[in-house]
């Protein structure tokens, strides 16, 4: 997969019209900075599969994750504020806190996911300030993107829906963990003053 991806690079991202969409979807779709996303997941760890549920509400410098995790052990809520502060709330109420979310996922239950390149990588976009390589379709959309060890394949985009058109099925894969990642829905954000009514409760 990876060599094919590499062999179809040249001519697909020296295409002058690719690239100028490429840069115009760039600008827009980093302008997208708030959103409420509900999506499901097939994380595969160690040669173990498990399903998992997340909702992901982002305004301003903020977020909240709720993360349906595997092995049984229930909802875990993620935060995130502005000057990297993140806080991990486990289902038994006890509160973790570290600089980075991958941090405070791998002390705390063990196993982590790209919080921070998702961020970017669930719009299409490489994240800013590191090092990256991609390629495109016709439509200017990324294909593959490879970044800090992070395989990641845009499977296939919402179409007609969403202006501009955002990711719908992701994989992302680095080591031993691979993310296969659904995104049911993509809405606009809107925090209230409930934070605990933020996501329904997963079934």
């Amino acid at each position: 997969m990876a060599s094919a991806g590499c062999s179809q690079l040249g001519s697909v991202t020296n295409d002058e019209q690719a690239q100028r969409l490429w840069a115009s979807r760039q600008q827009a779709v980093s302008a997208l900075d708030s959103w409420d996303i509900h999506a499901r997941a097939a994380l595969k760890l160690e040669g173990e599969a498990y399903n998992i549920g997340l909702s992901w509400k982002r305004a301003a410098e903020r977020f909240t994750i709720l993360l349906e995790a595997p092995f049984g052990q229930g909802v875990f809520r993620i935060e995130g504020h502005a000057g990297g502060s993140y806080r991990l709330r486990l289902p038994d109420g006890q509160v973790y806190t570290n600089s980075t979310a991958e941090a405070l996922l791998e002390d705390v239950i063990g196993w982590s996911l790209p919080i921070s390149g998702l961020e970017y990588w669930i719009r299409g976009l490489p994240q800013p300030g590191s090092d990256y390589s991609h390629s495109l379709d016709r439509s200017g959309r990324a294909k593959s993107i490879r970044q800090d060890r992070w395989a990641i394949d845009f499977v296939d985009y919402f179409a007609d829906s969403l202006e501009p058109e955002l990711p719908r099925r992701i994989n992302l894969s680095r080591d031993e963990l691979s993310l296969k990642l659904v995104i049911e829905r993509w809405q606009q954000a809107e925090f209230d003053q409930t934070p605990s009514d933020l996501f329904p409760e997963f079934n």
